[in-house]
């Protein structure tokens, strides 16, 4: 499977409006990835009441990012809801980003002696998902009336199409966490991704396999990677976990490998690196252990029969490269990997500590269900294992804040 080209942007492309590809970005993606982001006529816009009726099962946000003003789209039950964001301004998510990532950078490359530089990242980190909260998801929310917990116990729904620089920050966990008063999107609700709206619908209208079936897959040695030391252990914890799971790993997790199995399998948990290409979905691709002679691209994965996929656990996936690829590769390889045929996804924006990873894993799967795991507990198992790991360690973001949901 080479590298391919594809219009519906992910999670962390540049647009996430439902369009046409440009003539400029080619036209090379397998037609199952166009039919499967929800369109027959991929060239033909959407109806607009197909659109909207999307926010009948909660409220899909599209924020737009310009130079001119910002803005949430909100698709509701009710209908079209414009949130103006008057504090967003372009200049200051590009800023934010840079920042956000150089702080990540550091706490990644280690504190060199230097015992303050941990606890400076991570005040920073803190700081900008508060001011996430204060420019984009708070207003938001405050204009949908979801302004505290739920009467009920259970927090609604919310899906997020960021747009522009701003997929590169993790609206998901945006808030003021160590305040403990509930000004958070984890707490106020069960947040998820989505590469687009109608790659959404797409999703919902898949029906999940009658009976589950596992796949993992663990590379810790990817060849022209930095060495993932913590991939051998969770791929066994997360096997063990999961009945009749098949497990390849090291030097067996070869792309025909993988390839073959996947079409035996209708979930996927893979610790590794991955990659993606600019601005497409389709063109990411995971790092098998034979990844430089044969690439498992997303694009390769879409053309095999993935009816009945339900989940796909990508987990370790951010590389270690700095500036804007550092967030941007969990993104699109989640989303291009929903666009591909998972029903839901759950995905890493960045690296985290070996024995949190599994810890977080065996959280997600318990919440799943496991060990008769059902996809569709993904959002609140993604949640309530993120949350119970922010609760711990609230001064600590880059620990728990990676932990991303993308589908129905």
């Amino acid at each position: 499977g080479g590298a391919a080209a594809d219009g519906a942007p992910a999670p962390g492309a540049a647009a996430a409006v439902d369009r046409p590809a440009s003539a400029t970005s080619g036209d090379a993606a397998p037609a199952a990835v166009r039919r499967r982001a929800g369109s027959e006529e991929p060239l033909l816009p959407p109806e607009a009441d197909g659109l909207l009726a999307e926010g009948a099962d909660g409220p899909v946000v599209l924020v737009n990012v310009s130079r001119f003003r910002c803005d949430a789209l909100v698709i509701t039950a009710e209908g079209l809801l414009v949130v103006p964001l008057p504090r967003l301004t372009l200049r200051e998510v590009v800023d934010r980003t840079v920042a956000f990532l150089g702080a990540l950078e550091r706490l990644q490359a280690g504190d060199g002696g230097d015992l303050m530089v941990g606890p400076a990242a991570e005040d920073e980190l803190d700081g900008h998902l508060g001011w996430l909260w204060d420019g984009v998801t708070g207003p938001v929310l405050d204009a949908l009336g979801i302004t505290g917990p739920s009467a009920d116990g259970r927090p609604p729904r919310v899906w997020w199409i960021p747009t522009g620089p701003l997929a590169f920050l993790p609206l998901h966990a945006a808030g003021h966490h160590r305040e403990a008063t509930g000004r958070t999107v984890l707490d106020r609700t069960v947040p998820s991704y989505a590469p687009t709206v109608r790659a959404l619908a797409a999703a919902r209208r898949r029906t999940a396999a009658s009976v589950p079936s596992f796949l993992v897959v663990a590379v810790p040695e990817a060849p022209g990677a930095p060495p993932l030391p913590g991939a051998a252990g969770e791929g066994a914890a997360v096997a063990g976990a999961l009945p009749g799971a098949r497990l390849l790993a090291g030097e067996a997790a070869t792309r025909d490998a993988v390839v073959s199995a996947l079409a035996d399998h209708t979930w996927l948990h893979f610790c590794g690196h991955g990659t993606s290409e600019p601005l497409t979905a389709v063109g990411s691709r995971l790092l098998v252990h034979d990844h430089l002679d044969h690439p498992l691209t997303v694009a390769g994965i879409s053309r095999l029969d993935l009816s009945g996929a339900d989940l796909a656990y990508l987990s370790a996936c951010g590389t270690a490269r700095s500036g804007f690829t550092v967030m941007d590769e969990g993104l699109h390889l989640a989303g291009g990997l929903q666009l591909a045929g998972f029903r839901h996804v759950v995905g890493t924006l960045w690296e985290i500590e070996d024995t949190l990873s599994v810890r977080i894993a065996e959280q997600v799967y318990e919440g799943l269900g496991a060990p008769r795991p059902v996809a569709d507990r993904a959002p609140y198992a993604v949640r309530e294992a993120v949350r119970g790991i922010r609760d711990r360690y609230p001064r600590t973001p880059s620990l728990w804040a990676a932990h991303i949901h993308v589908g129905p």
